[in-house]
């Protein structure tokens, strides 16, 4: 669990504990309640907010502390992966834009548009009540980066290591958990959720392997985030 709660968020624990590749492969399992709890947090600021606020302001305050709880990890990746997609586009190396730190207009452009979709879909949620199925978007997102390790080599080095020998237990577990918390919170829309997380899977998963010969971190982070604004999508359309 602390493993992964220090590798999918901010929250300061198992930084006095020695956590290897072999916890982070038992953890992956846990990856959606993680997922869930950050979703949860998402949620209720947003629908406390909105008892004040009005809905959009309100959805920003839910958004903004999401961000917060996971040190924009995943925005990071996603306008990382964006950068990476406009610099092949240019002909250039796409894995130097990646490791650039600073962010380009591609990636800048991507952060904004997911940010203010994202806050518009809350926002319509949050209007009829408590919007559950900001929960279940969180848990699902985040089976992403197990399905895509269990799919694709890994192509970043350092630490995302322990993806290539991960088994399809941990992808079925967590499979498993994510399913048993969307469908009691977002009903007949999870399949819609499902749908959307494995869209973005696909596509950063398939840029990822044609362009840099496998998935990185960076594609992790940007599959959970598209994943995680997609489901939302689905969720809104369908209600």
């Amino acid at each position: 669990m602390l493993a992964a709660i220090s590798f999918l968020s901010a929250v300061p624990v198992g930084r006095g504990v020695d956590i290897g590749q072999r916890d982070l492969r038992r953890g992956a399992a846990l990856f959606p309640l993680v997922g869930a709890a950050i979703g949860a947090l998402m949620a209720l600021v947003a629908w406390a907010s909105a008892q004040i606020l009005p809905a959009f302001a309100a959805a920003a305050l839910g958004v903004a502390c999401g961000v917060g709880a996971t040190a924009a990890l995943h925005l990071d990746g996603l306008g990382d992966v964006a950068d990476g997609v406009g610099s092949s586009l240019a002909g250039g190396d796409p894995m130097e834009a990646m490791r650039d730190p600073r962010l380009g207009t591609f990636g800048i452009a991507a952060i904004a548009l997911d940010l203010l979709v994202k806050t518009s879909l809350l926002s319509a949620l949050v209007v009829s009540g408590f919007p559950w199925a900001v929960v279940a978007a969180g848990a699902l997102s985040r089976l992403a980066p197990l399905a895509m390790a269990s799919r694709l080599p890994y192509a970043g080095g350092g630490t995302g290591a322990w993806t290539n020998r991960i088994g399809a237990a941990p992808t079925l577990l967590a499979s498993v958990l994510a399913l048993a918390i969307a469908i009691p919170t977002a009903g007949i829309a999870t399949v819609w959720m499902v749908a959307g997380v494995a869209v973005a899977s696909a596509l950063v998963g398939w840029w990822s392997l044609r362009r840099l010969g496998g998935v990185t971190g960076d594609g992790f982070g940007a599959a959970i985030e598209l994943g995680e604004t997609l489901a939302l999508v689905a969720a809104v359309a369908v209600r």
